[in-house]
């Protein structure tokens, strides 16, 4: 399955790959980053093709990519200064700032929310309404899925607890399956990725999700704030080769998703029958609206929206006390200036 393990995985494992010799790799600035997925897997592809291509080599730079147990933890490791930049998902980053931990978001990396609540495609239920006295399935409490989640109960004016229940019940696979059958669950929240995996066992499913839930943004390119004052020459390099990993990925489609199965997420592809659904939802991620002009800009809107549902509700329905200031956390400064000059073409055809 594509995701047994990776959420799970060891925290912080790492795995650095080879960016050329090892004399020219001494001379390279070395970048450490972390992402909130478990292992490697095709949604980080713009970084493993910026790795390929040697587009990071081309700015001088040596990239580690390390692994963690979701985005509050990553957003922890890089708070505390254990990487140089991690991406994780918008809502860790807004708790993060509110705790006393300085980060900016220099690019948004998804641009839609990558979770979602499904329910078995002959199921009664319609709309989040409908699950008034039912359950709905997670990967995790502490799961990424979980303020997306919460925020669509608020929103359906339906409270936790005495109107839904939240259990654990596997990542799409033969646990989420049997909590289906034996109607432990009604409905399943988690990953896009772990949701392609419930019709590939026999239950097809719809999406619930609220509409205004899933205009939420997705994961964001994230670094300490002392590193954004000090560092802004290094974090242009580091964006504008990421974003030729991107543009390589996207324009090679077919030979970007060979390389993943083969050598940089093979452990989460490999000959799985839902791989090729995989990668086309995760280019899906990658692709912005159209009012977005430079790729990698965030979508301010977007993230107040998501900041004002997480202080919807009561106890921990409600992930953010209060209000954070976005002016001070989103920053198109990098992005913009990664941008200038650059020959999106040439690194295509590279």
């Amino acid at each position: 399955m594509l995701t047994g393990g990776l959420k799970k995985g060891t925290a912080a494992l790492a795995v650095l790959i080879a960016l050329g010799a090892s004399a020219g790799a001494q001379d390279l600035v070395k970048f450490n980053g972390v992402t909130a997925q478990g292992g490697p897997t095709a949604q980080m592809f713009p970084v493993f093709m910026a790795l390929e291509k040697g587009f990071y080599k081309d700015e001088g730079l040596d990239v580690t990519l390390n692994y963690s147990k979701g985005s509050s933890d990553a957003a922890r490791q890089l708070a505390s200064g254990n990487v140089d930049w991690g991406i994780f998902s918008s809502a860790a980053t807004m708790q993060a700032v509110q705790r006393g931990f300085p980060l900016k978001t220099i690019m948004q990396i998804y641009y839609p929310d990558t979770f979602d609540i499904v329910v078995p495609e002959d199921s009664p239920v319609k709309t989040m309404a409908d699950m008034k006295g039912k359950t709905i399935g997670v990967s995790d409490l502490a799961g990424g899925e979980v303020p997306m989640t919460r925020a669509s109960i608020v929103s359906s004016k339906l409270k936790e607890g005495s109107d839904v229940k939240l259990v654990i019940a596997g990542e799409g696979d033969p646990t989420t399956i049997r909590s289906f059958k034996e109607d432990r669950i009604q409905a399943y929240a988690g990953a896009k990725r772990d949701l392609l995996l419930i019709p590939a066992q026999g239950i097809p499913t719809r999406s619930i999700t609220p509409e205004v839930i899933a205009t939420f943004p997705g994961d964001g390119l994230s670094v300490r704030e002392e590193t954004f004052e000090k560092d802004k020459e290094l974090l242009v390099k580091f964006v504008r080769a990421t974003i030729k990993g991107w543009a390589w990925g996207m324009a090679n489609s077919d030979e970007a998703f060979e390389l993943l199965k083969t050598k940089y997420a093979a452990a989460s592809l490999g000959d799985n029958p839902v791989a090729k659904p995989f990668w086309e939802l995760v280019k899906t991620y990658y692709t912005a609206p159209a009012s977005v002009t430079k790729h990698g800009t965030s979508i301010p809107a977007a993230w107040n929206t998501y900041m004002e549902y997480l202080q919807l509700g009561e106890g921990e329905q409600k992930a953010l006390a209060g209000p954070v200031d976005l002016s001070k956390v989103l920053t198109d400064e990098i992005v913009l200036k990664a941008w200038e000059g650059l020959d999106i073409k040439s690194a295509s055809a590279k």
